[in-house]
């Protein structure tokens, strides 16, 4: 037995009350008959849902979804989901209208997956294919193989490495014992995962498995519309506040007690002034875990402050002595994300906290909303290429210092990748750069930050949903990089939060740390040849 597994069940040998924290918000789908539902490492903490041939089980925590009105075609959501465009915001009524859709045909099928914010699976059994696709950013994970004949997919990788005692793949053992792995986004590179019996799914695609699992592109499949006059901008900005408005109004239905945690920086304020008209309905609060975290604090409070709003700002503890059971805590947060997200200290010491925190039932972030704001251009200062190169997805990821072998191999895993999934090409007028920051750096890093989150309570994200990003890149490439669209909107939804100018500057756009990144971006890409 590996290493790892051993040292849970003995953790969960000894302290049984941690157990339902293991995979918390977890799913497991699979063929296979002889799972022990009730043994490690489910513990009968896990509902059980037939599915044709299949069983899906989801941890206590979770929910799941199924229409059960043909048994030959069934659909289920895990997760949840609401759509702004009709307002329906129970998955009872909106796996209706995706069968109804699937009925006619997946493109029909496709588009109103597109409408649907949330983060969720959304799983069709087709007599026995499977059809799996991913929320907008693909923050619900998907992991995926087949082993001794049988298929599984879950949310956890590990889950499946514990059943069958994976050993973990001797590159991303390396790589994320390596000194570079913590600087930059700690996730693995392409669809890889730790264990080689398994991929990673990502978003704008749906995995097919017939026999055998096919990965195939679905969105985008045409042109986005394009603002190119004054009229379609202010149109296109009224929309994007209107469909936001309508996502966080669909929360306050869904949810008993919203909240919203806020940080003084440009996606939060849109958030914040997108709720207007709403404000009595969320609880509103800040934390930091680091000092770099309390001018973000201190900003938020003072929005809100501003606006007559009551919000609250949590300091998290410093010293990993003053929480109790810390280590115990820390090690099911790594083994429930796979041992490669390295989640820092005080961000465990968060997690914890939150995790006691008795003051809502999901908390709306807005992570999904960098996608539009031209994030690599801004990091490096770099005008960039019409199509990345498989060099540049490498150190996107990671600062492969010193580290030569590490990186051609990580080279060769994102050029197969990003070929099978057809990012090796522009996708009609998608700027591809947008595309690799919504597919990879939120389809990867994304989901593993939300399954941290999933150990201690809900979350959602009223910017995650493809129609909405779709209407974010429509405005000129200068534009969203210089945050016009997104402070437009905050000026549509609450002209007091946009005249008040409160900016927080981010770290990441500092003068100096452009001025490293911009270095090492042009060491290691200078003198490169692709190989697609």
């Amino acid at each position: 037995m590996n290493e790892n597994t051993k040292k849970m069940m003995d953790i969960m040998d000894k302290y049984p009350q941690y157990r339902e924290l293991l995979f918390a918000r977890g799913y497991f789908i699979t063929d296979d008959e002889n799972i022990n539902y009730n043994g490690y490492p489910f513990f009968g903490n896990w509902s059980i849902y037939d599915f044709g041939k299949y069983k899906i089980s989801v941890n206590t925590k979770q929910t799941c979804y199924i229409n059960s009105s043909d048994e030959k075609c069934q659909i289920a959501i895990i997760g949840h989901a609401y759509n702004p465009f009709n307002m329906m915001y129970e998955e009872e009524k909106i796996l209706e209208e995706l069968y109804t859709e699937y009925k006619k045909s997946k493109e029909k099928f496709f588009e109103k997956v597109s409408e649907l914010t949330g983060i969720h699976m959304i799983v069709v059994n087709d007599n026995n294919t499977l059809i799996a696709v991913q929320d907008c950013a693909g923050l619900k994970s998907c992991y995926y193989g087949k082993i001794s004949e049988s298929v599984y997919l879950t949310s956890c990788s590990q889950l499946v490495a514990d059943i069958f005692d994976l050993e973990m793949d001797g590159f991303v053992k390396t790589l994320v014992n390596s000194r570079c792995y913590n600087i930059g986004n700690r996730h693995l590179p392409g669809d890889y995962t730790p264990y080689p019996q398994l991929k990673r799914l990502g978003p704008n695609t749906y995995l097919k498995y017939d026999d055998e699992f096919d990965i195939i592109r679905f969105y985008p499949l045409k042109s986005h519309y394009e603002v190119n006059n004054e009229d379609d901008y202010k149109k296109g900005i009224s929309e994007i506040y209107q469909i936001l408005h309508n996502n966080i109004e669909l929360t306050t239905k869904k949810w008993k007690r919203p909240a919203i945690s806020l940080s003084g920086g440009t996606d939060s304020k849109t958030t914040l002034a997108c709720a207007n008209g709403l404000y009595e309905k969320f609880f509103y609060f800040s934390f930091h875990c680091k000092p770099s975290e309390i001018i973000d604090s201190e900003a938020a409070h003072q929005i809100c402050e501003n606006i007559g709003l009551n919000h609250v700002i949590y300091p998290i503890a410093d010293n990993n002595a003053d929480v109790k059971d810390f280590d115990i805590y820390k090690q099911i947060l790594e083994h429930n994300t796979s041992y490669f997200k390295r989640t820092a200290d005080n961000e465990v010491r968060k997690y914890i906290f939150l995790l006691g925190l008795d003051k809502y039932d999901v908390e709306l972030k807005s992570w999904s909303s960098e996608i539009a704001r031209v994030f690599f251009e801004r990091k490096y200062l770099v005008k960039m290429p019409e199509v990345l190169n498989e060099r540049q997805y490498s150190i996107f990821q990671t600062r492969y210092f010193g580290n030569k072998e590490l990186l051609k191999k990580s080279d060769d895993i994102y050029r197969e990748f990003i070929i099978n999934i057809g990012l090796n090409k522009q996708q009609f007028n998608y700027e591809n750069t947008d595309l690799a920051y919504w597919e990879i750096r939120m389809g990867a890093w994304g989901t593993s930050v939300v399954s941290s989150f999933d150990f201690c309570h809900n979350v959602t994200m009223p910017f995650n949903n493809r129609k909405l990003i779709e209407m974010f890149l429509a405005f000129p490439h200068e534009e969203r990089k210089a945050d016009n669209v997104h402070k437009n909107v905050i000026k549509v939804g609450n002209k007091s939060i946009y005249d008040m100018h409160i900016e927080v500057p981010n770290n990441y756009f500092k003068s100096y740390r452009i001025l490293l990144e911009k270095f090492y971006y042009y060491y290691r890409t200078l003198f490169f040849k692709s190989k697609m």
